[in-house]
Parts: C-alpha cells; structure tokens; sequence
C-alpha cells in the first residue's frame, strides 16, 4: 500500500487526466516495472568459493608481516572466504597436520635466520617427520636483496612444507624491501586458485609464476662515488 500522502498525489493525478493519457500512464509505469525486473534478473551473482576457510600465518621481527598478513585476511574476507590469522609465536604446532589452506608471511634476519617469534614453527617443520599430504599451502618471503642470504627463512619454510607433503598454491613469492605490490599481486592469484572451478587442491608446483604489478614508482639513475664496508676487518659480509 501507498503512503497517504503518495496516495493522494495519485489520485489528484488520476481525476485531472484524459483516457488517453490514462493509457499513457498505464503503459509507462508497466515499463518501468518490466526494465526494473530485467535488471534484477541480468544482475551477476557472485561465485562462491570452493575453499571456505584459510589459515595466514605470519612470523615477524618489524611487524610487515603482520600488516600483510591482516591485508591479506582482509582480502580473503571480501572474497567470502573466513581467514584466520595467527602469529607463529602463537600458532598451536598440533593443528599443522589439520590445516588444508595454509598461508606463511615470513621475514629473514640475521645470517638467513627466521624470526624470532618463528623459531619454535621453524624448528618443528625441520624435526618433525610428520606428512601433511592434506595441506595446500603458499610462502610469502620478506627481506633485503642487499644482503647475501636473502630471503633464506622463507625458501626453507617453503622447501620443508614441500618435503613434508604439502601442495603449493603458487610458487614462492621473494619480496624486497618494497614488498606491497609484488606481495598484493601474488595474494590476489592466490584467491584466484581458491575460487576457480578447479579444485585448488590439483594445482601443480609448475603453476605459471606471478605478473608483477608496476609500483608506479619512479627510478633515478646516479653515480656511486665511494664505497665503504661498515664491517669490522676479518668480515666476510659487506
């Protein structure tokens, strides 16, 4: 029913009108109706995921892989998948063998070390002969191509996960210090894989590497001048 005050407007419009414009009227409102109903009808509905729930890990010494791994939750969420995120420190090294969506966002440090808050996680994959044959999983590597190990905490994990029986969802991804696009880019083929029509499940360690995405940034060229080594003599690091 209308509104009074809609009502009364209708039927103000109705007494002052001709049967002619009767028709008009009738025929206008019948397509308004019949262009609203087609609209409704084409409107696309959006594909569900096949995967219903991912678990995003992440182990960090600055706090990147935090902001990434929240980034990435955030992402998953808007794509109708529950993500889960947990710092290594805290992950609950039992459930590993339950997990079937498993994403690590890890940092290297030191001498190709991971995290510290990581160490426990990294320990166990290294000790622990047990399969995760159920497991699809990605690694996401932080660190600074200016040192000679880089990225090193990350190839391991990934490495380990691997030999433990786990299947990749993408090949590991290397980011550098200006890791946000090369990391979105990744994460976004990612939940491509988890909402294809394909099972995720069957995708291949061959899978096709990741596009980078360009940052926009602008590259200046220059000359070195000097180069100085801040290590002490005897060093073998630069």
């Amino acid at each position: 029913m209308l509104e009074a005050s809609k009502m009364k407007l209708v039927e103000q419009l109705v007494t002052g009108s001709q049967t002619e414009e009767l028709i008009w009227l009738n025929g206008y409102i019948a397509g308004l109706l019949a262009g609203k109903k087609g609209l409704e009808q084409s409107a696309p509905v959006a594909a569900k995921p096949l995967v219903n729930k991912i678990t995003i890990a992440f182990g960090t010494e600055t706090g990147n892989s935090k902001r990434l791994a929240s980034s990435f939750a955030a992402k998953a969420k808007k794509a109708g998948i529950n993500a889960k995120v947990v710092d290594l420190n805290q992950y609950r090294l039992t459930d590993l063998q339950k997990e079937e969506y498993f994403i690590t966002v890890v940092s290297t440090h030191g001498d190709g070390e991971p995290p510290a808050a990581a160490k426990k996680f990294f320990d166990h994959i290294h000790a622990n002969g047990s399969k995760l044959e159920k497991m699809n999983y990605g690694v996401i590597a932080l660190g600074d191509s200016s040192y000679p190990l880089f990225c090193k905490a990350g190839e391991q994990v990934d490495l380990q996960l691997s030999k433990m029986g786990a299947q990749r969802l993408l090949p590991l991804q290397k980011c550098d210090v200006d890791y946000e696009a090369d990391a979105e880019v990744w994460f976004d083929e990612v939940l491509k894989q988890l909402s294809s029509s394909s099972s995720a499940s069957t995708a291949s360690v061959a899978a096709p590497a990741v596009v980078k995405k360009s940052t926009g940034k602008k590259i200046y060229t220059g000359t070195v001048l000097t180069s100085v080594n801040l290590n002490d003599t005897g060093s073998n690091k630069e």
